[in-house]
């Protein structure tokens, strides 16, 4: 098991914030609120920033600059659905969407938790101007828990990036059934698909709440991972948010994680945020920059984008 430790050479502080709003406003027909309500995720899809939501059947391309963004709808849910919360009584139904990466041919694909209910079982793939396609996928979310899990425990998938060929993703643990708890634990997959190489990892406190993956990506020449403290022991249920930590993955001549390190991500006057970080990006052209997207838990309220002064080392 890796062992996270703070590592104070590294920097993460927040220097501008924009909330995360459709270009076109909200839309009844298709379900559309006025804003981004859950962002789970960011991810540059060439030259498009997506947002992923965990509870909104639609994808958004931002414009970092102003933080309005163009949305790109889903298929609808039951009953016409596309956003999903308890308020409607219909969060069994969400497909979770949690993560991103770009494949070798240069399509976005989107993982869900994929926890026990069917709807988060799902893989979204997106070649634009090609509307995104979901295909069921639980054959695929069986094998990876069979390779991560404990019994009795759900999967999930947090984070997603592809490092060079290497496709990895985060699950984020604290899932508990009787005295098993799942893992927070990186997996690598093979060519094919299947877990190659799993990774549990010890990713320590924040303010006495228990580090958990929200994220993984590419920044600069690092891995890198964001992760949050919530009180919570569910795959279902939200938390009360301690912070959030943005790390670096340490890799051995193969590639593979022999170390974890992370600073705590603070606000302009380097206070510690207390806002739950869900998906992190790099600026184009700026090393020492990267986006974030923040998540509320709160679908009236527009999920944030980030601006991030970063120092993660050489």
């Amino acid at each position: 098991m890796l062992v996270a430790r703070h590592d104070p050479s590294l920097v993460a502080r927040v220097v501008a914030r924009r909330p995360l709003v459709y270009r076109r406003g909200a839309d009844p027909a298709l379900d559309r609120p006025a804003h981004v309500r859950a962002a789970s995720s960011i991810v540059w899809c060439g030259d498009a920033l997506v947002v992923i939501q965990d509870d909104a059947a639609f994808l958004g391309v931002v414009d970092p600059a102003t933080g309005l963004v163009d949305d790109v709808a889903l298929p609808a849910g039951p009953g016409g659905r596309r956003v999903f919360d308890k308020g409607i009584g219909n969060k069994a139904d969400k497909p979770d969407l949690e993560a991103g990466y770009v494949d070798a041919e240069g399509r976005l694909v989107v993982v869900a938790s994929g926890g026990p209910l069917a709807a988060r079982q799902v893989v979204v793939t997106w070649a634009p101007p090609a509307p995104p396609e979901v295909r069921p996928a639980p054959a695929w979310y069986a094998a990876l828990a069979a390779a991560v899990l404990p019994p009795g425990t759900a999967l999930n998938l947090e984070g997603a990036t592809r490092a060079g060929e290497q496709v990895w993703l985060a699950n984020r643990g604290g899932d508990v059934a009787g005295e098993h708890v799942s893992p927070d634990a990186l997996i690598a997959l093979d060519a094919a698909g299947a877990p190659r190489v799993v990774v549990p990892c010890a990713l320590g406190e924040l303010d006495g709440g228990a580090l958990r993956f929200t994220d993984l990506a590419v920044l600069g020449a690092r891995l890198c991972y964001l992760a949050t403290a919530e009180a919570t022991s569910s795959y279902f249920d939200d938390g009360e948010v301690r912070g959030s930590v943005l790390g670096v993955i340490d890799r051995d001549g193969a590639g593979l994680p022999v170390g974890l390190r992370h600073a705590v991500v603070t606000d302009a006057e380097g206070q510690p945020l207390r806002d739950k970080l869900e998906g992190v990006a790099h600026v184009p052209g700026a090393p020492e920059r990267a986006y974030a997207v923040v998540d509320f838990d709160d679908p009236s309220r527009p999920a944030d984008l980030l601006e991030l002064a970063i120092a993660l080392g050489a």
